[in-house]
Order: C-alpha cells, then structure tokens, then sequence
C-alpha cells in the first residue's frame, strides 16, 4: 500500500514529504522495521509523539501523527490527523483486512476467562470447526503456540494475529478482554458476535480508580464492541446491573430466572459431573475440571456453542474432552502421591474458590501457599490473608511477583488481615516455602499452591528470574523425600 492511499482512506488526513510503499504499521517505535509506518499514538503513560524520532532511526517510512504534532521532515512522508487514536482502526484494517471478518468470542471479567475460552476451544474443535485464542496463556491457532506476554495484546498486533488466523483458515477466535484492554481502547475497530461476561470482584484497582471504573472499562465490551449475543452471570452483582444495558443476551447463573442452570451438580475428588438446563434441552456432562465453581465456566462455554448452533453431543464431547488447564486447579503427579494443586489464584474470590475446592477434595487438611504481586491493587492484600487464614489449615506467606516493591512489605500488608497467626508461616523464598509445606502435610491432605499457575517467571525488580510452580514443587519434593 502506498502513503498516499492510506492517506485518502483516512477521513480529513492531509499528508506532505515523499510518498512511498509501506508494507506494515507499528505503534511501537522499537519494532519498526524499514517500509513501515510509525502510529504517533497517545497511551495512558507515554506519548508515541515522543519517540517519532526513535521510529526514524528504525528506517520507517511514514510518519503518522496528530496535527501539528510531528517536527519538521524531509527524508519521508507525513500524514497528519486530527486524533491517531480515532484513527487507528481505519489504518489497521488497510493493513490487515482480513482481522475483522473473522467471528470473534470475547469473554470479560475478573476470574474464570482462561478456563471459559479453552472449554470454548474444545466445543468449537470437536463441532468440526477450527478455533483460534488468544489469552494469557498463550495465542493458539493451526498447531501455533505462542507464549503471550499480556492477555490482551496491543491494537497493531491484535490486529495482525487475527489476520494472519482468518487466512490460515481459523472460523472463529475466542478471546479473553482484559478491563485494561478496554479502557486503553486495544481492541477498537473489532466487533464481537458474542461476548461473555463471567463476574467481576475486587482487583486492578491500581490502575482503575474505584469497583465502578472496573465496571465501566468491562461494559465496554458489550455497549461498543457487541453486534450479537451477550452471555452474562445474573448470579453476579454485576452481571445484572449488564442485563439492563445490553439488548440481546442469554443468561447463566444458579438462579432460577437464568437461561442456561444446574439442575444437579456431583463434584468429586477428581472430577465434576452436572446435569444443565438450557433452552435447547438438558445437557449431563462430567468433566475431570475441578470444583463446583467450574459450573459457571462451563454454562458460559455452553451458552456461546449453542449460540454457535453447535449440537448438545458436540458441546458435551467437547467439554469432556477438556482434561486440565496450565495453572489452574492443576495437580502435579509426583512419585510420593500427594495431593498438589497449582493454581492462578491472585484475587480474593479466585483464592476463596480454589481454597474451598481444595477443601471439598481432600479428607485432610488443606494447606496453602501463597503471596501476592508487587506494584499491584494493596488493598487486596489483607483480604486474601484473611481468606487464606480462615478457610486452609496452615498458610504459608511467601513472595509472588515482587516486582519493584519489597517483598517484605507485601508479606506485611498480607499480615495485616489475619487476626490468629497461629496456623500461619512466613518464607519469603517461594521456593523455601513450598518445600516446608511438603515437609508438613500427609498422604491425606491437599497443598494448594497459588498465585503464579502457568507463569514459568518471577518478577524481581525490572527482572523476570525463571521460576516455574509445578517444577519448584516437584524439586521440594525430590529434596524432602531424597532418603
């Protein structure tokens, strides 16, 4: 594409300086690449305006910046407008035209998002179709893995990815919409045909001001970006507060009034088995997924498949051909046969729920081990100290991801909300600390380590130091066990 017709699809640009052929668009000066065009864009804590100079040492060949923003050039073209951001999704969508034709899932909300799009994942592969995601986890489409380093990726990238899905053949993607995603506008330009939203509890609020700013920056998914169904918890708070804002929907939840609901739930020691109501007919599925809170990730992966037209036995096949998920109620097998549960677990409802599964699950005591991030929501942190304390049989405090704050002063601020330290150890050394919960419990009980899950990292400082959950807890138990 040359300049000067990316020029003309842009509504009021005006461009100067040479035209030229551009194969590419970067926001990110660093990753521009000769033939490229740099995005001036403004973010929330830097201005791209700032390092156009950064994308011209990187050879790119286009400029593209608010009015009167750019400095004087004469070695390429500008082309100015009257907002980079307001005009970001016209120039994505020239770059990569096939992104939005592909059929997008998003699914929103502070916990469950990973479990619900790789349930959706494996509905959508057994109906016959090719499913592409994007997640925490990691981008998956067509035998491709790729490690993500933020659920939501950047609007250039995102745009990439779904372009390069569509052409390789993908049908739909399932996408997990971070808050952050939708307040920063990443995701603008895209429209879903459906959109989940699973419930929303205290976390972020580092970054978003209060519980309604949360709530705001998720509604977007669905009053901006929805043209289709909304798949939304009535059993949560907020949820129900949605419902009234959203035109087309199906409802899941416990209560009687929703769509999709358990008849009978049987959650046992090493799967789930539940009978659902939906408005095609009941659904008996047994899935190896544990705890009863799985029902709700569950619900929301059948509401999308029937919105997809999928058949009830392929939606249950697909479910139970679902064995485990990375870092999330994941057991560890181990030589001795205890009983180790890895899990994400980083909010207070998260580590509740996982607590209280672990309770079901064991007919020992439940021993948990956990800590929580640096430079992150504080004021989660006496919360889930309380959680910890009151639901397991000893806690063991220990360092999460530290990043730039002492570790010591997170483990303080956890302190702070449990009123009886008698059943409750501190090791800062996550390692240390993992390894004296596995000299402590018995064949019987249940270890939850919780907080990392898949992340195969600790944040130290600016630093990520390797450092992988399910491998610390196989080395403690070599080391406790080595006689």
């Amino acid at each position: 594409m040359r300049a000067s017709h990316l020029r003309d699809l842009i509504p009021g640009a005006t461009m100067k300086g040479p035209d030229s052929e551009l194969n590419g668009v970067s926001l990110d000066s660093r990753k521009v690449k000769p033939g490229m065009a740099f995005v001036a864009l403004k973010g929330t804590k830097t201005d791209g305006h700032n390092f156009i100079k950064d994308a011209l040492i990187n050879e790119a060949s286009c400029i593209i910046c608010n009015a009167g923003k750019c400095p004087p050039i004469d070695s390429v073209g500008i082309i100015e407008v009257m907002d980079t951001k307001e005009s970001l999704p016209v120039i994505l969508r020239s770059f990569y035209p096939h992104a939005d034709k592909l059929r997008l899932i998003g699914i929103t909300g502070t916990n469950g998002k990973t479990t619900t799009a790789y349930l959706i994942e494996s509905i959508m592969r057994a109906s016959g179709m090719v499913p592409g995601a994007i997640g925490t986890i990691e981008t998956r489409f067509k035998g491709k893995a790729i490690p993500s380093s933020i659920t939501t990726p950047g609007p250039a990238e995102l745009f990439e990815i779904l372009s390069e899905m569509k052409l390789s053949g993908v049908d739909a993607c399932v996408m997990e919409v971070t808050s952050h995603a939708l307040d920063q506008d990443r995701i603008d330009g895209l429209i879903f045909k459906h959109a989940v939203f699973m419930n929303l509890s205290q976390d972020h609020l580092d970054y978003h001001k209060d519980m309604e700013d949360y709530f705001k920056a998720k509604k977007k998914l669905f009053t901006d970006n929805l043209d289709g169904t909304a798949l939304i918890n009535t059993d949560d708070p907020y949820g129900k507060r949605l419902v009234e804002q959203v035109p087309s929907l199906m409802s899941f939840g416990f209560n009687e009034r929703a769509d999709i609901r358990p008849i009978s739930i049987n959650a046992g020691k090493d799967c789930i088995s539940a009978s659902i109501s939906t408005p095609q007919g009941n659904i008996s599925i047994e899935s190896n997924l544990l705890g009863d809170v799985q029902v709700y990730n569950i619900m929301a992966a059948v509401g999308v498949a029937l919105d997809l037209r999928i058949a009830m036995d392929e939606i249950k096949q697909g479910i139970e051909a679902l064995s485990s998920i990375p870092g999330r109620m994941e057991r560890i097998p181990n030589p001795q046969g205890l009983d180790i549960i890895v899990d994400f677990a980083h909010t207070p409802h998260a580590l509740e729920n996982a607590i209280k599964t672990a309770r079901d699950i064991t007919g020992g005591k439940v021993i948990t081990v956990f800590g929580c991030g640096g430079d992150r929501d504080r004021g989660k942190r006496p919360l889930m100290g309380k959680i910890a304390s009151m639901l397991s049989d000893l806690v063991v405090i220990t360092s999460d991801n530290p990043r730039t704050e002492d570790p010591g002063v997170i483990i303080k601020d956890i302190l702070s909300g449990i009123d009886n330290l008698e059943h409750v150890l501190v090791e800062q050394d996550r390692h240390e600390a993992i390894k004296k919960a596995i000299e402590v419990m018995s064949k019987d009980d249940c270890l939850l380590v919780a907080g990392k899950g898949h992340e195969k990292y600790q944040i130290v400082g600016q630093e990520r130091i390797p450092f992988d959950d399910k491998t610390n807890v196989l080395e403690c138990i070599e080391e406790v066990y080595k006689d």
